[in-house]
């Protein structure tokens, strides 16, 4: 039972990365947007969800919060998606007009800036302090029903994965994606076939940043409690990792990178002590996705999913 249990919450942990990985990929693999991001959109539902739905906490010593709203968790986590999306149309007003490392460059300290705030705004999110009693979705009908919470968590995460997963793949074949992709591949095609590539690339950082925030609810509520080191810039990297492992432009590929980051990391939890370095796993560990994503990248360059089609687009191999 306790194997179970924690192949649960490995496969939880997964359901949630391959929400990120999917929005990563709208941005990166349909529309060709480099995303730094990442993780304040994520920390940003966490947050909102958070918030919005437990209550004011009680005067004390710790207790610097005054915001709290005891919503249903159903209103947190739609409007920690919204306001997500809404972030990353605000975002991207300011930069989707630059190209290559300057977008990176605004992405990141927007990232940063966002994280700062959440560090700082004790009044509103505890700050530094952990923010803690973030209520559990169906918890007391769960408790009714002859399963554990987790295996309805499970359920739950990897069915809303599956939604995405289908709506996103449905985006990527349709007239939208299609003129994601031109813009992927060159700005001046899909403008020359009159389409507003600015209004475009708004959309889709929006969506993928909404799909971003919506992990971060379900992240919130199932951990219990969170705080800002949750959501460090490392985030944003291993969702890179995961997508070009899995295959820039593919979702199923950017769902099984992500479920390959997760694997790596949790394995990894388990070496002995009296191993030599096991002290300093938590670096060890980034070096081992690190080896990954290179032998990746050396023996199936377009990634696990990937299409080597899209690969070659731009290179003298694929025009």
């Amino acid at each position: 039972m306790a194997l179970l249990d924690l192949l649960l919450v490995v496969g939880i942990i997964a359901g949630v990365y391959s929400l990120l990985a999917i929005g990563m990929n709208m941005h990166w693999g349909d529309t060709g947007l480099l995303n730094f991001a990442h993780a304040a959109f994520f920390a940003v539902g966490a947050y909102t969800s958070a918030i919005l739905t437990t209550p004011t906490p009680e005067a004390g010593l710790l207790a610097e919060r005054v915001v709290g709203f005891d919503l249903p968790v159903a209103v947190g986590i739609v409007a920690g998606t919204v306001l997500a999306a809404v972030l990353g149309f605000v975002i991207a007003t300011t930069s989707v007009r630059l190209e290559g490392d300057y977008l990176a460059m605004v992405t990141l300290s927007s990232a940063e800036l966002v994280r700062l705030v959440i560090h700082n705004e004790a009044w509103l999110t505890t700050g530094a302090q952990t923010l803690k009693n973030i209520p559990r979705p169906m918890e007391s009908t769960v408790a009714t029903l002859p399963v554990s919470y987790d295996v309805f968590y499970f359920l739950l995460v990897w069915g809303l994965v599956g939604v995405c997963y289908l709506l996103f793949e449905r985006m990527s074949n349709g007239p939208f994606g299609r003129v994601l992709h031109a813009i992927r591949e060159n700005d001046d095609v899909a403008l020359a076939l009159g389409k507003d590539v600015t209004q475009f690339k708004l959309k889709s950082f929006a969506i993928g940043a909404g799909v971003a925030g919506l992990a971060g609810t379900l992240w919130a509520h199932y951990v219990y409690a969170i705080s800002p080191v949750m959501f460090l810039p490392s985030i944003t990297f291993l969702i890179w990792a995961a997508v070009i492992i899995g295959g820039a432009g593919s979702y199923a590929g950017a769902i099984v990178g992500a479920v390959v980051i997760v694997l790596l990391r949790q394995v990894t939890r388990f070496i002995p002590g009296s191993v030599p370095f096991s002290d300093q796993m938590s670096y060890l560990r980034l070096m081992l996705v690190g080896v990954v994503l290179v032998a990746v990248l050396y023996y199936r360059p377009e990634g696990l999913l990937g299409n080597a089609e899209r690969l070659q687009a731009g290179t003298s191999e694929g025009d």
